[in-house]
């Protein structure tokens, strides 16, 4: 699972700190959409898993003390079990991930590592599964940053072959924060982060909401939103998803930290993940948050030497429900130079590692 995470070890296995909550929150989803995307497609008789930013087997939970399994983890143990999976990862990292996948998982040979930038080295893993282009398949795309590129989500639309157009789902990571902080919003200045955004989208459609941002029309918040649909929209009217659902999660503050985007052609698709989405809004978000809260402020407590007889928990929080909106269209690219180094304002997001 993705790079919310600095490496540890635990247990002989090599593995990721906990980004907080909300990760916890996303592997849950992952992990019921897994097998009820196995279950709905038992009739096709094989699927198929890709991770394009597959992490590390576990992940340590500071907090707690707990490891918990990663995607590589949760999808090899996905039942009904995946025909083929294939995991990407850097060079470094790749090696232990194939080390650690053999201890946990000997003898299992239903998948292959891959080591690279997925969006250099996409081919290579897809090879492994080339016999079976037809079969029902899912992407997990979990970046740290903005590290995928839009040539890779069309290349994976495009790969899948089957009788009815069916094409890989994706569920995809849009890390709002980065997102916020490019292009001079929170200082950081120049062109490069103007390629970035490019080479996310797969165009420069993004210079418009950057425009308005620049000219206080837009709210971070609207900002936000707004680089969110812009992906969902280019999902749908580019590469010609019928359907994307878009989950935000947030921290403890309940400020948002990225946007899961979740991209299918498939009605049982859909419905599945709006499911698993509305579960998560009315019961996993908010218990796993109010618990995050209250184990915040017990440290805060134990660092001003207040002690405290009885955990007293996290405060409640409300739960809300899933709506789902429908993309829309994006705004128009106005006139006058692009400014890619002026300062709008602050956005007073509070930052992702505030827990």
């Amino acid at each position: 699972m993705g790079r919310d995470a600095k490496d540890g070890r635990q247990g002989g296995l090599v593995t990721d700190e906990w980004g907080g909550y909300w990760t916890e929150v996303k592997l849950q989803v992952l992990k019921k959409y897994l097998a009820a995307f196995n279950l709905a497609s038992r009739r096709a008789g094989d699927t198929v898993y890709l991770d394009l930013f597959a992490g590390a087997v576990t992940h340590n939970r500071p907090d707690t003390g707990h490891a918990y399994a990663g995607s590589s983890a949760l999808a090899m143990r996905t039942t009904p079990a995946f025909s083929r999976l294939v995991f990407w990862e850097l060079e470094g990292p790749a090696e232990q991930l194939r080390r650690d996948l053999e201890d946990t998982f000997p003898g299992d040979k239903r998948y292959t590592v891959v080591g690279g930038d997925c969006n250099d080295h996409l081919d290579r893993g897809l090879e492994f599964v080339r016999s079976l282009r037809w079969a029902p398949t899912f992407a997990f795309i979990d970046p740290k940053g903005l590290d995928v590129a839009w040539q890779t989500l069309e290349r994976l639309a495009t790969w899948r072959r089957d009788a009815r157009g069916r094409k890989v789902e994706l569920w995809i990571l849009m890390p709002e924060p980065a997102l916020s902080r490019v292009l001079g919003l929170q200082g950081v200045r120049g062109q490069s982060s103007a390629s970035m955004l490019t080479r996310l989208y797969g165009c420069d459609d993004w210079v418009a909401i950057h425009q308005r941002r620049q000219r206080n029309e837009f709210t971070p918040e609207q900002t936000r939103a707004e680089f969110v649909n812009l992906l969902r929209w280019r999902l749908t009217s580019v590469l010609g998803y019928r359907t994307t659902h878009p989950l935000q999660l947030g921290n403890v503050h309940n400020q948002p930290v990225y946007t899961m985007v979740f991209a299918t052609d498939v009605d049982a698709g859909e419905s599945i993940m709006r499911d698993v989405y509305s579960h998560a809004k009315v019961h996993e978000i908010p218990t796993l948050r109010s618990h995050a809260v209250g184990v915040r402020k017990a440290k805060q407590d134990r660092e001003r030497g207040i002690g405290r007889l009885f955990d007293p928990g996290g405060p409640a929080v409300a739960p809300e429900p899933y709506v789902y909106v429908e993309p829309w269209e994006p705004p128009s690219r106005l006139a006058g130079p692009v400014e890619l180094d002026a300062e709008p304002g602050p956005d007073t997001q509070t930052d992702v590692e505030d827990l």
